[in-house]
């Protein structure tokens, strides 16, 4: 009985080896802080995967760039040394620039409706094909938005006309296109890792933010670091997108790569409705909070809207977009 017991304990403790050598830890980093939009939807989709997966796959989420800014979290992922992400369409546009298409000015008063029609379609299935060139893979289900963007949202200085955006200080997200195009408006543009803005804000270096939205300022609590107005003219739009890194999929059986990807699937409705609630409030949130805003009439933003689609064509080469992809989107979006 004796060494039957031995027998069965050895056995016992085979087994719970065997299952540790399979069982899979994934990485995932966000420079966004607990609570964001962006950390909720990392949380849950983590949750998923471990649920869907039985336990197999556990994903630990990193919050606050304390793995990576955004930057550099991009180029770990690509090489493999990040497993898992959600990013910034802009910021993410630095190493795909035609990402920065729902940015150009042709989205200036677009519609969520109007994105989801591009990126949930065969244009935005080629955009996503565009990243995983690049060593990435969006999952199956894609983005969910954080905009619309404003033009501006400032400390101290009122902005309350496209005029007043001349020679304004605003720290953009890096992306050259979102840069050329606050350029194009006047302001002069300070491409900033989001990680750095409150203390470039509090030290007196920038005068305000410029193609954020009103999440940012609500998620950031920026009225604590000084922004106290905003110019509200729904300039184009970004979206955050679940990424994982192609080499640390590779690593994983057909099975485990299909349970991440149904588990992103099963996510991103859940994080495309609480970021559009959260959106519905965020500018009753920073007006309680002391942020005056000013909102240009229909009128005057078509007029920008027209200038600023004439300069699109230069924007787009200069930012090394494919043109011709541009164009389809355009056809798309204008159903001409």
């Amino acid at each position: 009985m004796k060494d039957l017991f031995k027998t069965l304990a050895l056995t016992a403790l085979t087994v719970c080896a065997a299952d540790v050598a399979m069982a899979t830890e994934l990485r995932l980093s966000v420079e966004t802080p607990p609570g964001h939009v962006r950390n909720l939807a990392a949380e849950r989709w983590a949750e998923a995967i471990a649920t869907k997966s039985k336990g197999a796959i556990t994903v630990e989420v990193f919050p606050a760039a304390q793995l990576y800014k955004s930057a550099d979290a991009i180029r770990a992922l690509a090489s493999g040394a990040l497993d898992m992400s959600i990013q910034a369409s802009p910021t993410l546009s630095r190493f795909e620039p035609n990402l920065s298409v729902i940015t150009l000015p042709m989205f200036f008063g677009a519609s969520r409706d109007d994105v989801r029609t591009i990126l949930d379609g065969p244009l935005g299935d080629e955009l996503w094909g565009m990243v995983a060139k690049k060593g990435i893979v969006v999952p199956d289900g894609g983005h969910f938005e954080f905009a619309p963007n404003n033009s501006a949202y400032t400390a101290g200085k009122v902005v309350a006309t496209y005029g007043d955006l001349t020679g304004v200080k605003l720290a953009t997200p890096p992306s050259p296109v979102v840069v050329a195009i606050m350029k194009e408006m006047g302001a002069a543009p300070q491409a900033t890792p989001r990680s750095e803005i409150v203390l470039q804000l509090t030290q007196g270096q920038i005068d305000g933010l410029g193609s954020v939205t009103d999440l940012t300022i609500k998620g950031g609590k920026l009225w604590e670091a000084g922004i106290d107005n905003a110019f509200a003219d729904n300039a184009g739009w970004g979206v955050y997108i679940p990424l994982m890194s192609k080499a640390s999929l590779e690593k994983l059986s057909p099975e485990d790569q299909a349970i991440i990807q149904e588990a992103w699937s099963e996510t991103v409705g859940w994080a495309r409705d609480y970021a559009a609630n959260e959106l519905a409030d965020a500018r009753a949130v920073n007006e309680a909070n002391g942020v005056t805003y000013h909102d240009p009439d229909p009128a005057t933003i078509q007029a920008m809207r027209e200038k600023m689609t004439a300069a699109q064509d230069a924007i787009v080469a200069d930012g090394g977009m494919d043109a011709e992809f541009v164009g389809r989107v355009q056809a798309a979006l204008t159903g001409n």
